[in-house]
């Protein structure tokens, strides 16, 4: 009686969880390749981030790595770090009277940005210059992605919202 005891309570236990490693929250570590997400994330530095499985749920606010959807992202094969700023559903553009990005007419408040894009500068087809950009409607299953130096990132501001398919890990420090 007590072995069948034992295994019961074995057997419970391993089936607690979803049985998937990746899903339970596996990591990886991935180094910074550029200076688009400083100054939270530096050039170099080393950061772990949860592997994605299934169907990314999109939360503003996340730092998500992602393959190049294309397009206007490029053929880039190293992951992309960049903050979500929009979700699907949400409209978001930049920039109110203050000169902040609004999402569905709310100004956010962005205490990670320490390097702003200029406001008007004129459009440059090398880079992602002027942080005003006109309001978008982020398509459902798809993220607004910017990085936190906005004056050094290319980001949805130029190439557009990216698939949520896109995103395969979000960084957990």
């Amino acid at each position: 009686m007590r072995r069948l005891l034992v295994f019961l309570l074995v057997m419970a236990v391993a089936g607690c969880g979803d049985g998937d490693a990746t899903g339970t929250g596996a990591t990886e570590q991935f180094t910074q390749g550029g200076v688009s997400m400083e100054p939270t994330v530096k050039t170099g530095q080393v950061v772990t981030a949860r592997k994605v499985t299934g169907t990314y749920e999109a939360r503003r606010g996340d730092v998500v790595l992602l393959r190049s959807p294309g397009g206007l992202w490029g053929d880039r094969k190293a992951p992309l770090l960049k903050r979500v700023v929009a979700v699907g559903g949400e409209t978001i553009a930049c920039c109110d009277t203050s000169g902040r990005v609004t999402v569905d007419g709310k100004p956010l408040a962005e205490p990670y940005v320490a390097e702003d894009a200029s406001l008007d500068e004129p459009p440059n087809p090398n880079y992602c210059g002027p942080r005003r950009f006109a309001a978008v409607t982020v398509p459902a299953d798809s993220v607004f992605v910017m990085g936190d130096s906005r004056a050094r990132s290319n980001d949805s501001r130029c190439a557009g919202p990216v698939p949520v398919s896109s995103v395969f890990a979000v960084m957990v420090d």
